[in-house]
């Protein structure tokens, strides 16, 4: 016994430590690993819904403000509606230039005029440009992009400096001073402008009303306020999602899309309403979801005929809200009840 220790004063070695005083094996690290991975599978999808939520939110907002605004300007102008082209006088934006001092054409601030004999807009624009807005200050400066031929592409964004000028000059920025208004938080980022006026509500218009009698073309243009039949249904502002060079076009009489469908929220977009409000249209027809993707905002006639009668509805509804006519007749297929 001398010198030996007993079995109480022995120190116990590892294989005879508890598993308590361990730290976790593989197996239990993989499953703990596999269960936040799968919480986060369920989570995430739930987190994006809503933010997009909260961004559609916001998005509806700004477009009832601007709106109003559109509103305001209306009532303070004798009912006149403000321009909806966003269009220079006839020249497209240079290069570059100093936003201290923009030049003409860069702004709001100038008047409509007619593109320049053998200017590169001449025969893209038109002379009904001159017809229609001829002394009127656009709702916003050209806030889009030309490439080095003149053309506008969706793909190129002008600098955030000019998009300001572009808004801070515009005739309606003195009722809707705030520059947030002016985009969807979805909106493209470096982009300042993602809303469109549409077509019907002064806009641009060539493709859509060239060579009708000037009583019908007069009756599908609203140029006042008070001209505005069932207001509560027609569209004023839509989200396009980028500067646009003109306004949202939609064909009053061909079966097909002139612009692309937007789905900017989900498979539809939001937009506003001549009384004021704002709300969300959401399409049906795989074909103006097909359409609505076609890649670089490539038109295709064939794509952008529907056939279906979801399809015609999404059409027949862009139509009857921007027009309050369209070339589709309701026959086999369900249309709103409000149309």
């Amino acid at each position: 016994m001398n010198g030996q220790k007993t079995p109480a004063q022995r120190k116990i070695g590892p294989a005879l430590r508890s598993k308590s005083e361990g730290g976790f094996t593989l197996v239990e690290l993989l499953v703990v690993i596999a269960i936040i991975a799968l919480l986060m599978a369920v989570l995430l999808p739930a987190l994006n819904r809503a933010r997009e939520q909260g961004k559609r939110v916001v998005c509806l907002s700004n477009l009832k403000q601007l709106t109003l605004g559109w509103m305001n300007y209306a009532t303070a102008n004798n009912d006149k509606l403000v321009n909806g082209a966003p269009l220079g006088p006839g020249d497209n934006p240079p290069a570059s230039f100093a936003c201290s001092a923009p030049a003409a054409g860069t702004d709001g601030r100038t008047k409509a005029l007619a593109p320049a004999p053998g200017n590169v807009l001449a025969s893209a624009w038109g002379g009904n440009y001159l017809t229609i807005h001829k002394d009127e200050l656009p709702w916003i400066g050209p806030a889009y992009a030309f490439d080095s031929g003149g053309q506008w592409q969706d793909t190129l964004h002008q600098t955030t400096c000019l998009q300001r000028v572009a808004v801070q000059t515009g005739a309606l920025w003195k009722y809707a001073q705030d520059e947030k208004v002016y985009r969807c938080p979805s909106g493209d980022k470096g982009d300042v402008v993602s809303y469109t006026i549409m077509d019907s509500m002064n806009g641009k218009t060539i493709y859509s009303i060239t060579g009708l009698p000037a009583a019908q073309a007069t009756a599908l243009l609203m140029k006042n306020l008070g001209q505005i039949p069932r207001a509560s249904s027609r569209m004023v502002f839509i989200d396009e999602g980028h500067p646009s060079p003109d306004s949202y076009a939609v064909y009053h009489d061909y079966s097909y899309w002139f612009d692309l469908p937007m789905i900017r929220h989900g498979q539809g977009t939001d937009l506003s309403y001549a009384d004021g409000h704002a709300g969300r249209i959401m399409f049906k027809g795989q074909e103006t979801i097909a359409c609505a993707k076609l890649v670089g905002g490539v038109y295709n006639t064939v794509t952008c005929t529907p056939t279906s009668c979801d399809g015609k509805e999404d059409l027949y509804m862009m139509q009857m809200g921007c027009w309050g006519y369209s070339p589709i007749v309701p026959g086999t297929c369900k249309f709103s009840p409000a149309d």
